[in-house]
């Protein structure tokens, strides 16, 4: 693409694989359940409640009493008092144990750092945008060694989440480069591929599992892979 001058990536499910996340969820809610004896139906809606709060996919009651701009903590706060536990300690505990198990299980897609070394071998500079609180994305990221971007601009730091134009604004203050000169990837069609569009940027859809087109990217592609061919 003429003009490229910078690639911001999604993480989850862009870089990172996010098929072990259901686990790790029902994981942390189990120990939950057995520490508070809560009813088994706790791990299953818990498990449910998070997967549709980041992949839009499926229902669960417990969304339906929290904003619409609610983080994870709140989606935990949720399940939990509909269990009839109204603590809000309990819900930043299992959070945190969340996080925790979910920093440690992260691996990369196999052809993430081929991918990242090819686009900076060309001169791109490279950014990672991503939702989720500071511990949770900086942990994964150390855990599998991911790192040499020229800016790493998390939502749980900067006060702004995807599909917001501000997180994006200030990553491109960090990469000194402008909306039409930056591509964003990543597999969300609200938060990535619309945010990217509305910010300026040129939106590279990646649509890993064959999901239905609801927004409209610039360019979809089915692993990163097939980012190099459009640089």
């Amino acid at each position: 693409m003429i003009g490229v001058r910078a690639v911001c990536f999604d993480l989850d499910g862009t870089l990172l694989r996010d098929d072990h996340v259901d686990e790790v969820v029902r994981q942390a809610a189990s120990e939950e359940a057995v520490v508070r004896r809560l009813a088994p139906g706790f791990v299953d809606e818990a498990v449910s409640a998070l997967h549709a709060y980041w992949f839009g996919v499926g229902e669960s009651p417990a969304l339906s009493t929290i904003p619409t701009d609610a983080l994870p903590l709140d989606v935990w706060e949720a399940v939990l008092r509909r269990h009839g536990v109204e603590d809000r300690e309990a819900a930043e505990a299992v959070h945190a144990r969340q996080i925790a198990l979910e920093s440690a299980a992260a691996v990369l897609y196999d052809e993430s750092l081929d991918v990242l070394a090819s686009v900076r071998r060309a001169g791109l500079r490279t950014a990672v945008i991503t939702n989720g609180p500071s511990a949770l994305q900086r942990g994964k990221l150390a855990t599998v060694g991911l790192d040499g971007f020229d800016a790493v601009v998390v939502s749980g730091e900067v006060g702004h989440r995807k599909p917001e134009r501000e997180i994006f604004e200030l990553a491109l203050g960090v990469l000194g480069v402008g909306s039409d000169e930056a591509i964003h990837v990543g597999d969300n069609q609200t938060a990535d591929v619309g945010g990217a569009v509305g910010a300026g940027l040129t939106a590279v859809w990646i649509n890993r599992r064959g999901a239905a087109v609801a927004s409209d990217p610039h360019h979809t592609i089915a692993d990163l892979r097939g980012l190099l061919a459009l640089l």
